[in-house]
């Protein structure tokens, strides 16, 4: 019977190679550095006499590597005596067409699933601006043009502040493609509603819609995260 590693042992690993990098290096894995870690982690795996296709590997720690190194700075901070707040910068972007749809995205990743807006992590060295423009097309296919900057949506977790920039776009070229990340689709704002949205879907619906709220913050209360509008 084939033993296959956790995602959690996975992001136990990654952390530590990523930290070893880091400390080696003053800096983190970028793309073409990514492998390092990769086969690092590949290597513990072998040795604890488990199995992952590589490439299956390959994705979860792209997929993991902002957070992982997120939990790296935090770490170091925390070592150094220095507790500056760590953020973690994405955004999501709600798209009309000219027939009353919206596009939506069942998002399949392991720690996010639903439906939800495209969108995803701020890249070093870029605008939020240029970011959101990145993800729509990777996830869709679609280029999109002026996105119209509608809120933040934030929260704390595990000593990192989340915070989703929120954009609209009406304006787009291109062919619609769904991703790795999930199936992309028209369909009309009512019945997008009547799906099973992603966790906290239903505060970004109601910025979008209201055209005068600006920022939505979690807090996490006894029965889970309750949003706050302002």
């Amino acid at each position: 019977m084939i033993t296959l590693p956790s995602k959690d042992l996975i992001a136990e690993w990654m952390f530590q190679a990523t930290k070893d990098y880091y400390m080696k290096e003053s800096a983190f894995p970028d793309d073409t550095e990514l492998e390092r870690i990769v086969n690092c982690v590949y290597n513990k795996i072998a040795a604890a006499d488990i199995w992952i296709p590589y490439q299956d590997l390959m994705k979860q720690c792209l997929s993991m590597r902002a957070d992982v190194n997120l939990q790296v700075k935090h770490s170091l901070n925390e070592a150094s005596g220095n507790h500056l707040d760590l953020v973690c910068f994405t955004n999501m972007c709600m798209i009309r067409d000219n027939k009353g749809n919206v596009l939506a995205l069942d998002k399949v990743n392991d720690s996010y699933t639903g439906t939800t807006f495209p969108g995803g992590h701020v890249e070093p060295n870029e605008t939020f601006h240029q970011s959101v423009i990145r993800e729509v097309w990777e996830e869709t296919g679609l280029q999109i043009k002026n996105p119209k900057f509608s809120g933040l949506y934030h929260w704390h977790k595990d000593g990192i502040h989340h915070v989703i920039t929120l954009y609209q776009a009406d304006t787009f070229s291109g062919r619609l493609i769904s991703s790795e990340e999930g199936q992309v689709y028209w369909i009309s704002l009512e019945e997008l509603k009547k799906r099973k949205l992603a966790d906290g879907m239903e505060y970004v619906l109601r910025m979008l819609e209201s055209g005068n709220i600006e920022e939505c913050y979690l807090r996490l209360e006894k029965d889970g995260y309750t949003g706050s509008l302002y």
